[in-house]
């Protein structure tokens, strides 16, 4: 089987898979509105490998949906601070057995299980402190860390997913090497994060294990992309380009161009404000991880590594 990318098309209310070999077009779900197949702007998306989980952030809900065929499986959420409730909720993120989700309107994160999408611990609330974010947005992990943009704070914060515990961050507010400007999307592919800072219109590389700078492509001329939304399979990664209205390949090494796809509209190779985005991997490389992370901002998004 050849290996996918699910695009979160946030104007045109629906998921769009692609192959990732070319980016061409496979198949697509999804319409305005509150119903099992209905989104109202939609954003970030992860998954496991047999589901896809997304952010129905307008109804304020968490939907699951075979990655195979888009079928509806089953939702949790509705508006509110309460442990079954979200406000605005944007990244997601899996290791497979949980959840993570940029709960944005309430300033926190939140573990649930992905079998059921039951309620297992938060963490979080309004601020700059360590336990405190400014609407998160996108979020990944390795299995052992989260690593969470807290976009109002202009930061990278990383965490332990076992108990949701502070371990460090890098960041604050302007456009230099350690600072960002309202990123919107990450994700990590073992040994690097890799960052839609989306407001400086930029992708930058950092080390996972001290969140250091590695390098950078993009600038904020005018005609960049915006960056929002971003996932990786170790070679490549892929974002959305939301001002461009476009998906955007390039090598995960250097960072350098290879190809992309979009416009403005609503046709199969067409999107309007593209923001989420994730990746399933059918073939198995040598010496696989059992899960490798990559992103989703919007956004992180697993691989399960599977025949």
């Amino acid at each position: 089987m050849p290996d996918y990318i699910i695009v979160v098309d946030n104007g045109n209310y629906r998921i769009v898979k692609r192959l990732a070999s070319d980016l061409s077009y496979v198949s697509q779900i999804g319409s305005f509105g509150s119903g099992d197949d209905q989104f109202n702007n939609p954003y970030g998306i992860t998954t496991d490998g047999t589901h896809v989980y997304i952010t129905d952030t307008s109804n304020n809900r968490i939907v699951k949906r075979l990655a195979s065929d888009f079928s509806y499986v089953s939702q949790i959420g509705y508006y509110g601070s309460g442990n079954d409730q979200f406000q605005t909720p944007r990244g997601i993120t899996t290791d497979g057995t949980y959840l993570y989700i940029a709960d944005s309107g309430n300033n926190r994160v939140v573990k649930r299980l992905v079998s059921d999408l039951s309620y297992v611990s938060k963490i979080g609330s309004f601020g700059a402190g360590d336990d405190q974010f400014i609407s998160p947005d996108g979020i990944t992990t390795d299995g052992t860390y989260i690593y969470i943009e807290d976009a109002g704070n202009n930061r990278i914060v990383k965490r332990l997913t076992s108990d949701l515990s502070y371990v460090s961050q890098i960041g604050s507010t302007g456009s230099g090497d350690d600072q960002f400007n309202n990123p919107r999307g990450i994700t990590v592919d073992g040994t690097h994060i890799y960052i839609a800072d989306t407001n400086n219109q930029r992708i930058v590389k950092r080390l996972a294990s001290d969140l250091s700078y590695v390098s950078q492509v993009g600038s904020s001329a005018p005609g960049n992309d915006g960056p929002i939304g971003i996932t990786n399979d170790g070679t490549y990664i892929y974002f959305c380009g939301t001002n461009n209205n476009r998906v955007t390949k390039r090598l995960a090494s250097d960072l350098s161009y290879v190809s992309q796809i979009g416009s403005s509209g609503a046709g199969d190779d067409q999107f309007i404000s593209p923001c989420g985005i994730t990746l399933v991997v059918s073939s198995i490389p040598p010496d696989p991880p059992s899960i490798v992370s990559v992103v989703a901002g919007i956004r992180k998004n697993t691989i399960s590594w599977s025949l």
